[in-house]
Order: C-alpha cells, then sequence, then structure tokens
C-alpha cells in the first residue's frame, strides 16, 4: 500500500513588516469563530429538531395574533371617537351591505324570518333564500347562545373569520415549498391591506371567507389529485364539502362559487387523477350520476344559467361607460372602479420591492412546478381582473402574493444548507418585505360608512313613522334603512341598476316638488313593474315612456286625464281606459311614502343628481358642483366656515383655500324666509346658506333649484307635497310624502 504524498506548502510572497501595529484577531482568526458559532448554531438546530412540529404550531398561533391585532385595533380609536363609530355605546358596520345580512340574523334570531322581505323592493318584495345565508345563520346563533348582541357579533365576527385564511395558505404553501413557505405566505396573507381591509372590524359581508373557500377548495383538490389511495378521497370529500359551504356562505352568486371550486377539480381530474380501471369507474360512475340527478333537480339547462349569471357579473362590473339608453351604474360604484398599479401596490403590500418579489416568485412556482401550480390558478385569475376591471377584486390579490413571497423566501432559506449567511438573510428578508403591510395596517383606521348621527335619523323614523311606512332614500342607505328603521325601502346594495336608480334619483334631482312627490306614491303603489307596464303601452319606447310618466305626474289628477287621453295608451292586463290608467298613476291609497334627506347626498351629488336628470334620448345627465361647508358665521361684513372659506359679501367673492370664485348670488334661509343677493355675473356659483345649522354650500345653478337643495338646505317645504317629521340638518330630515290623492274625479 503506497504511502500518501504530502502536498507542498504553497510558496508565498515576502511582505514587508506592517508600519503600524498588527490587529490581535488575523482574519483566520476571525473566520474561525464564525465557523465555531455556525456549528454552534447548527447544534442548537438539531436538538430543536424533534419540537420541530410545535415550532410551527407556536409560529402560526403568533402570525394568527398579529392578524388578530391588525383587524381589531381600530376599536381604540372608535372609542376615542364614538361620534364617530359608536351608537348608544355600540358599534356599527364599515360596510353597507354588511346590514342586509345583520338584518336577516336579526330576524333569524327573534323567529320572525320569513320566505318574502316585504321592506325591499317595494311593492314586490324579495324572495329570500332557504337556508339563509350562513354568516347570518352563524350571527343569530352566537346572538342567541352569547350575551352579546348582534351589533358587536356584526363587527367583531369578520375579523376572527378573517384569520381563517391562513389555514389554506399554509397548507398550500408547505405543500409547493415547506414550512417556511407555509409560515410565510399566511402571515402575508393575513397583512395583505385591502383583504385586512375587507375582513376587519365592522365589515360584516362575506369577504372576509369568500378567499378563504376558494382557497380551501383548491388545496384540497390539490391534494385529491397528487394523493395515492383511498386517501385522496378524504380530501375530495373534503373539497365538496368545502364548495357546498362555500355555496350556503356567497349566496347572491352561487354561481361564481361553483366555477371558483370546481375548476381546481377539473385540474386534478384532467392533469393528476390515474386511479386502476376499476376504481376510476367506481368514482367517475358515482360522480356522472350525481351530476345527473343535480341537472334533474335544477333544470338540463343549468350549465347555460351559470354561464350566463357570470356573464351578467361580468357585463355589470366591466360597464363603466354609456353602452345602452341607460346609465352605467357600475362608473358610479368606488369598488367598481379600475385602481392603479400604485394603487394595488399600496393596498396590497404597500411596497414595490415585496410586490415585485411575489411576482418574481409566482413566476419561479409555475416555472418550477408548472401542473401543480394550475391549482391557484383561480385566484389569479380573479386577482388579473382587479388590473383590468374593479378594485374589489384586490382581494384574491391577497393569497396571490402571499404565496409568491412564501416561494421565495423558501428557495432562500432551501439554500442556506450551502450558503450559512442565508439563514438570516431569510428572516431579514420577511422582515423587510412584511414590514409595510403591517405599518400601514396598525396606522389606518376604517371609520363606519353610516356614521351614528346618520343612524340617529334612521332609529328615530322606526319610532316616527308607521310599521307599513316605506322610507324613500337614496339606495346605498337601503339595508341600514331596513336594518335600523325596520321600515320599506326601494332600493339597496343589491337593487341598484342603471335604470333603477335613474328613478330613485328623479325626486331627488327634478326641480318639480308636485313631480318628485306624485312619483314617489306612484312608484310606492306599482314599482319597476308598474313602469313596465307604461313602456309596453306606448310601443316598448322608453324615451316616451319616461316623458309620458314626468308628464302625467307633473300636472295632477285633472289635466293628467286629458294627457293620457292623448297619448292613446296600448291596454296592458288591467289597464283598459284612461279611468284605469289614471287611477294607476294616482292611487288613492299606499303604503305610507317618507323622503329620507341626509348628509350624504351633500357628498355623493355628482353621481345620484347625474343618475336622476338622466336624459335618455341624449344617453346623458348633469354632473353638478356641491360643496357644503359647516361652522358658517357672518362677521365684519363677511362670511367665514371651515375650510378657510371667506365670503366677502359686498363683492360676492369667495375664498376657500388658494381658490377665488365669482358668484352669481348668495342666498341666507332663517328658516322663515329666503333672502337673495344678486351680483352682476353672467356665469358662476351660488352660495346657499341655512342660518340656524350654520351649514352652507357652493352649488351650481343645476341643483340649486333642486327638490333635495329646496327642502335640505332652505327648507322650503310646500306643505301640499311635504310635511316635515324631524329636521336636523346638516345630518339629516324625514319629510311625510303626501302628493295628489284625489285620485280619479
Amino acid at each position: 500500500m503506497g504511502r500518501k504524498r504530502r502536498r507542498p506548502l504553497a510558496k508565498t510572497k515576502k511582505k514587508p513588516a506592517p508600519g503600524t501595529a498588527v490587529p490581535t484577531t488575523s482574519s483566520q482568526g476571525m473566520g474561525l469563530r464564525i465557523h465555531e458559532w455556525e456549528s454552534s448554531v447548527k447544534d442548537r438546530t438539531k436538538y430543536l429538531t424533534p419540537y420541530r412540529r410545535w415550532i410551527e404550531a407556536m409560529a402560526l398561533f403568533l402570525i394568527l395574533v398579529v392578524g388578530l391585532l391588525v383587524r381589531i385595533e381600530d376599536v381604540r380609536d372608535w372609542n376615542a371617537h364614538p361620534e364617530l363609530a359608536l351608537y348608544k355605546g355600540e358599534p356599527l358596520l364599515t360596510t353597507f351591505d354588511g346590514y342586509f345580512y345583520l338584518t336577516l340574523a336579526k330576524d333569524l334570531a327573534e323567529g320572525t324570518y320569513t320566505s318574502i322581505d316585504n321592506n325591499r323592493d317595494v311593492p314586490k318584495g324579495v324572495s329570500r333564500r332557504f337556508p339563509p345565508p350562513l354568516i347570518s345563520v352563524t350571527a343569530a346563533g352566537l346572538a342567541r347562545i352569547t350575551p352579546f348582541s348582534l351589533n358587536w357579533i356584526g363587527a367583531v365576527l369578520p375579523a376572527l373569520l378573517g384569520l381563517l385564511l391562513a389555514l389554506p395558505l399554509y397548507t398550500l404553501g408547505r405543500f409547493y415549498g415547506g414550512p417556511a413557505m407555509g409560515l410565510t405566505a399566511a402571515l402575508m396573507g393575513l397583512l395583505s391591506h385591502y383583504y385586512v381591509y375587507r375582513s376587519s372590524l365592522g365589515w360584516f359581508d362575506t369577504d372576509c371567507m369568500n378567499v378563504t373557500w376558494a382557497t380551501g377548495a383548491a388545496y384540497c383538490f390539490l391534494r385529491f389529485g397528487v394523493e395515492a389511495g383511498r386517501k385522496r378521497y378524504l380530501y375530495f370529500i373534503s373539497g365538496i364539502a368545502i364548495f357546498l359551504l362555500f355555496l350556503w356562505w356567497w349566496d347572491s352568486t352561487p354561481q361564481v362559487a361553483t366555477v371558483v371550486s370546481m375548476l381546481p377539480l377539473v385540474v386534478a381530474l384532467v392533469f393528476f387523477y390515474r386511479p386502476g380501471r376499476r376504481e376510476a369507474c367506481i368514482f367517475l360512475g358515482a360522480g356522472g350520476l350525481g351530476i345527473g340527478v343535480i341537472l334533474l333537480w335544477m333544470g338540463l339547462d343549468l350549465p347555460l344559467k351559470i354561464f350566463r349569471s357570470i356573464a351578467g357579473t361580468f357585463h355589470y362590473i366591466s360597464t363603466k361607460e354609456v353602452a345602452g339608453i341607460w346609465p352605467p351604474i357600475g362608473a358610479t360604484i368606488s369598488e367598481e372602479a379600475v385602481p392603479s398599479l400604485n394603487e394595488i401596490v399600496a393596498k396590497t403590500t404597500d411596497s414595490l420591492p415585496a410586490f415585485i418579489v411575489a411576482g418574481a416568485g409566482l413566476a419561479w412556482l409555475f416555472y418550477r412546478r408548472p401542473k401543480e401550480s394550475l391549482f391557484i390558478s383561480v385566484p389569479l385569475i380573479l386577482a388579473a381582473l382587479s388590473f383590468l376591471f374593479a378594485k374589489r377584486f384586490m382581494i384574491f390579490l391577497a393569497p396571490v402574493t402571499a404565496l409568491g413571497i412564501g416561494y421565495a423566501i423558501s428557495e432562500i432559506w432551501y439554500w442556506r444548507r450551502r450558503f450559512f449567511v442565508l439563514s438570516l438573510l431569510a428572516p431579514i428578508l420577511v422582515i423587510f418585505l412584511v414590514w409595510p403591510a403591517l405599518s400601514k395596517d396598525m396606522t389606518k383606521t376604517f371609520w363606519p360608512k353610516e356614521p351614528p348621527h346618520l343612524i340617529a335619523g334612521m332609529d328615530m323614523a322606526s319610532k316616527e313613522t308607521p310599521e307599513d311606512a316605506v322610507i324613500w332614500a337614496w339606495w346605498d342607505h337601503g339595508y341600514p334603512l331596513n336594518y335600523w328603521a325596520g321600515r320599506g325601502t326601494v332600493g339597496d346594495g343589491t337593487l341598484h341598476g342603471g335604470h333603477r336608480s335613474f328613478y330613485n334619483g328623479l325626486p331627488f334631482a327634478t326641480h318639480d316638488e308636485r313631480l318628485a312627490a306624485n312619483f314617489m306614491r306612484f312608484y310606492v303603489n306599482s314599482g319597476m313593474d308598474g313602469i313596465g307596464n307604461v313602456y309596453k303601452a306606448v310601443g316598448n319606447d322608453p324615451v316616451r315612456g319616461v316623458n309620458l310618466i314626468k308628464n302625467v305626474l307633473s300636472v295632477g289628477p285633472e289635466k293628467a286625464r286629458g294627457l293620457l287621453a292623448a297619448a292613446e295608451l296600448a291596454p296592458v292586463g288591467n289597464l283598459q281606459n284612461v279611468d284605469q290608467w289614471l287611477r294607476f298613476f294616482y292611487p288613492e291609497k299606499t303604503r305610507p311614502v317618507y323622503l329620507f334627506l341626509d348628509w350624504r347626498l351633500t357628498i355623493t351629488s355628482y353621481w345620484w343628481y347625474w343618475l336622476g336628470t338622466w336624459d335618455v334620448e341624449k344617453r346623458e345627465g348633469i354632473h353638478p358642483l356641491y360643496k357644503a361647508f359647516y361652522d358658517i358665521h357672518e362677521k365684519n361684513g363677511h362670511i367665514k366656515g371651515n375650510e378657510g372659506l371667506d365670503i366677502d359679501i359686498k363683492k360676492g367673492k369667495l375664498r376657500t383655500g388658494n381658490r377665488i370664485i365669482g358668484l352669481t348670488h348668495l342666498v341666507k334661509c332663517d328658516g322663515q324666509r329666503v333672502l337673495t343677493k344678486s351680483y352682476q355675473r353672467d356665469h358662476g356659483l351660488r352660495f346657499e346658506i341655512f342660518a340656524p345649522s350654520r351649514f352652507g354650500a357652493l352649488m351650481d345653478e343645476y341643483i340649486s333649484g333642486s327638490v333635495f337643495n329646496k327642502l335640505f338646505l332652505r327648507h322650503t317645504f310646500n306643505p301640499k307635497y311635504f310635511r316635515p317629521v324631524a329636521t336636523n340638518t346638516p345630518s339629516y330630515q324625514l319629510l311625510e310624502v303626501v302628493g295628489d290623492m284625489d285620485g280619479a274625479p
């Protein structure tokens, strides 16, 4: 056996002696210390290996704690400013639609749940689903078994349910990239700002679980596809159970829930499911039988119905320009707006580097594991819609960005075995990517959409109006009025298409009080079906139909008879002659009608006035200018107010901020009379003041003459059509609508 040859020592050049003292720790010594520290860390890591599962569980628990903290920390600000968030010591919701589900929960808890809701879409009513939505059933059950009120349950429950997204993100991440990816994805998903917004304190809506159901179904069907043996069918059953719960939860769009849940199953069947022949025959045969039963039960055209429903939903969210004769309602709703890239980044990771890392990680995941990645294609597609159509889809960016960042971190963590420094870099990078989102979540406060001073008006309406009364308000108040006032409404978060919203806004926008009052009574008696009958009577011509409705209801019953006779209306149902048509337009008795005007109308006038003034023939409406000011007072020939308002009464010049505006009129209402001062200007804006409330508004001539402004700001009530019940300007007004109630002579 030969001897090993020793390698000769490398020759080194002689170096001159340093001019300064040599450090006591040489580079070799420093490297030795680093190596010793690295070995020590590795030894301790090996010691912790048996407790790995417990460490993961503890880390996941801490992530859930952080997720809960960012969702409920707003309660500090709410308690500090109860005038913005609490009514009678109880929290309000941060979404209008939440009151729909809270009303159902209230009826369930009180045992008054009925199959028809006669307080929605008056006079027709709305059929209620059976079983009721899962979110309402859950809230009602908690109200029965706990001492908490529905208002507290409705506020806190979304924050608790929103945490559940961590579970499918953790399991998906663990499958794709191990514990590092699972934990990182769970943390990033719970901190995605837009998802926090829609699963936080007060957001009592389905958003807090929609993403969880979608990602949960994706995980179960992924495991169904990749597992072998009987275990795969446990995942299949779990996926179907999640799908059924998703259907029960997202009751408003079951077709979308079906597609979102079933696409991962299709991926599993097409790319992964390869059992033996006997097993495949049993499974596919049972599945085919189940599909057949469903088609026989729900109709053979079920796939077509699903397609039409999804197409209709897509048309609703994608239409922002005028495409038909009616205004596109999607253009008026903030969550239907198309966000910019900057807004998307700000409302997800709040960090461009984090967003880039998410995109890179996601691309790398699809490159490394293309087939398995198809299971998350559904949330990816839905997230992509936020770039093209509406910001409401940004909640699906939560799982997408979380998984992308998680995979990038897991890859870095994997290479720590070769480059130990990555053991430090990975957690530091997580902190760097997480911190912007965490900081924003902790500093941003989400306030209720309906402030307490408006809720007070709705609560008052429940005491000052008959139980069968209908309260005419802008449609975003529909659900809150159903809950707080318990009264009928004509529009809400579901019933607000462009056609319907035109009629909803007509009484506010018109200058004719008689038309406004008569129209509201006519609509409460006949609804959209009645308007459809008018269209049929004039040859299905909406332009002629709208003009006929306005003309007939603006002249009173006597003159209306002549207009109806001249119109030569075609018979429709039981409307066969002029007398019957006259009673149709001027019903002798309807449910009591009340008009609710409020502060929110002053900040949304740009849209409701546009809708209410819609010209069906020209296909356009009027966008007004209406800017409210508060704390109005007169001093030394000037009118002062908030936001630096300063009006020179003599010259008619208004200053606010850096703007100087020449006024055409200055109108002052003292509760008894209206005083108008005119200036020598042909064009410009006008400023109107209601002195008793120290409230004023800068406006154009269009909205100045509207019924809304006459009633809400000027307080010029014509008792023949409107009788004040409560006037609390600038918060709210409640007026009884009278109209021409004589009927046909």
